[in-house]
């Protein structure tokens, strides 16, 4: 799978629902526990900035989080992550934390999984439908399905819940989200 432009797409659209996101919207719960709609934009700012700094051997550089620059910080860094990841950054060890170590290629996928995911987050609270690309929620899925069921990875205080059941014929996105934890509400079903 060529990650980098599974990634591209899916940075685009997060960063579409993340544009849309009104001045009274950022304080609003989301599936994600103890974090509100902002608290997910800064960590995908966090995350684009680190692994951006990472991928090129550059200073981080960091960029203003106030509600009213969130998205254009978000877009930002999301251009210079993705113009870090070459072929280069491919090839290095990332420092993954919860993950430990992992080579470019599957930090990569880590992160694409990550942006994907938060931005079914943030349209979920927000009460708006989430339309999925099936392309990118099945690469996301096949990516998701390798991580392991233990701690620090899934369970109550790591970085995913553990699976909810599905229906056999769940669309791509829904299989995905319930995989990583997340109860998809009626509502929001495609």
């Amino acid at each position: 799978m060529d990650f980098l432009a599974l990634t591209t797409r899916a940075h685009q659209a997060t960063g579409k629902t993340i544009a849309g996101i009104g001045k009274d919207d950022w304080d609003r719960s989301t599936p994600c526990a103890e974090w509100a709609v902002r608290d997910i934009v800064k960590h995908l700012i966090d995350n684009n900035e680190h692994r951006a700094a990472q991928a090129s051997g550059r200073p981080r550089r960091t960029r203003p989080t106030t509600d009213d620059a969130l998205a254009r910080s978000y877009d930002e860094s999301s251009a210079e992550f993705l113009a870090a990841f070459d072929a280069q950054a491919l090839e290095k060890t990332f420092d993954f934390g919860t993950f430990g170590p992992l080579p470019g290629k599957n930090a990569l996928a880590v992160l694409f999984v990550d942006n994907l995911t938060h931005g079914w987050d943030l349209d979920a609270a927000l009460g708006r439908e989430h339309v999925w690309d099936d392309e990118l929620a099945t690469a996301a899925f096949r990516v998701a399905s390798r991580y392991p069921d233990v701690m620090p990875v899934r369970g109550p205080g790591g970085a995913f819940d553990h699976a909810v059941e599905t229906p056999p014929d769940a669309a791509p996105g829904d299989r995905l989200i319930a995989l990583l934890g997340r109860s998809i509400p009626p509502t929001l079903r495609r």
